[in-house]
């Protein structure tokens, strides 16, 4: 009976290293995925509403409007999916035009990383912009957009502009 108990206590011991290890290795590649949304400082720039608002001629100055910048082939936009959707419909819940944009050579020069977001008042005027989250997987929760969205509604105008986070981001070497 003591050589069962060594030998159940050795699969155990066994079971946890490997356990530990895949827990490390998911952390290590999360990590990984982990990058600044505008470390070249992209958002900053003297003008840079104007310039973004040049690439978008078709933004209509008479309704508020959600604009989400993404990129076809970003692994970050794909896991940003549902919170795109989710967005989008609480948006447009209160009363914004949503309108989605794929990353154009011209915005590269203007948006730092996707996904992204600009909001524009009825008046054509910057309310926000930056990631639609951060952290890990760049899940819905951090709320920057949808608290953005919900003060425009209760009529105050953020001039909220988020450039030092971190997340998942696919970032535009423009």
């Amino acid at each position: 009976m003591p050589s069962l108990n060594k030998s159940n206590s050795f699969v155990f011991s066994l079971i946890a290293i490997w356990l530990v290890c895949v827990v490390a290795g998911l952390v290590y590649f999360q990590l990984e995925q982990l990058k600044p949304f505008d470390s070249s400082k992209v958002l900053l720039q003297k003008h840079w509403f104007n310039n973004f608002k040049k690439q978008l001629d078709w933004v209509d100055t008479n309704e508020a409007s959600l604009v989400l910048i993404t990129e076809k082939n970003c692994g970050c936009t794909i896991q940003a999916k549902p919170h795109i959707s989710s967005l989008s419909s609480f948006a447009a819940n209160k009363a914004m035009k949503v309108v989605q944009v794929e990353l154009t050579p011209k915005l590269k020069h203007v948006i730092p990383a996707t996904p992204a977001a600009v909001i524009i008042n009825k008046n054509g005027e910057f309310v926000y912009a930056g990631p639609l989250s951060e952290g890990l997987a760049c899940a819905q929760g951090s709320g920057f957009v949808e608290t953005a969205v919900t003060n425009l509604a209760a009529g105050f105008n953020s001039n909220l502009l988020i450039t030092q986070t971190k997340g998942c981001y696919c970032v535009n070497n423009a």
